[in-house]
């Protein structure tokens, strides 16, 4: 099939609405296909046994409209997860709680782990800087305010080795 071929079929007002939120910020392909059903699924006017038809053939040309968007480099998932890592670790989450997040987008669970992996950040260091943020004086002989401290580590997403990387540091 040419390009041409492929231009021809794909629906214009779904392009268009994917190129207006891909104009506002970055999207991942599930989350680009995810907002575009839900727009265009509102605007279906059928009896119930048409609705669902309706929707399948609305959900097929909303896959080759993303389809479309990520050959043009429009969209790409990897890049999305990059800057999706660097923003969140950015604002002081962990590992644990960004691969989760990036699950709950719909984005590729072995992606993002090879990409956190990857990630020049270090954790140990964003954990110490958010310990010292929670805790302006830690005792550290304080068990329980200790334990506090730790479950909002845990809780931000840091592994058990960033958060004894940044009691280490602590000390």
């Amino acid at each position: 099939m040419t390009a041409l071929n492929n231009e021809k079929k794909l629906n214009k007002s779904i392009l268009n609405k994917a190129v207006q939120l891909l104009a506002q910020r970055d999207h991942s392909s599930y989350e680009l296909s995810q907002k575009m059903i839900f727009f265009f699924a509102k605007k279906l006017q059928s009896t119930e046994d048409e609705y669902h038809d309706q929707l399948s053939t609305l959900k097929a040309e909303i896959q080759d409209v993303v389809e479309h968007c990520i050959n043009q480099n429009w969209i790409n998932d990897a890049h999305y997860i990059e800057k999706y890592i660097v923003m969140r670790a950015n604002k002081g989450y962990g590992k644990y709680k960004i691969a989760m997040e990036l699950k709950q987008r719909g984005l590729s669970v072995d992606l993002s782990r090879q990409l956190l992996q990857a990630s020049n950040i270090n954790w140990g260091n964003l954990a110490y800087k958010q310990l010292l943020k929670k805790s302006k004086q830690i005792k550290a002989k304080n068990t329980n305010e200790k334990q506090k401290v730790i479950q909002f580590l845990i809780a931000r997403g840091y592994t058990q080795n960033d958060i004894k990387t940044a009691y280490d540091l602590l000390t």
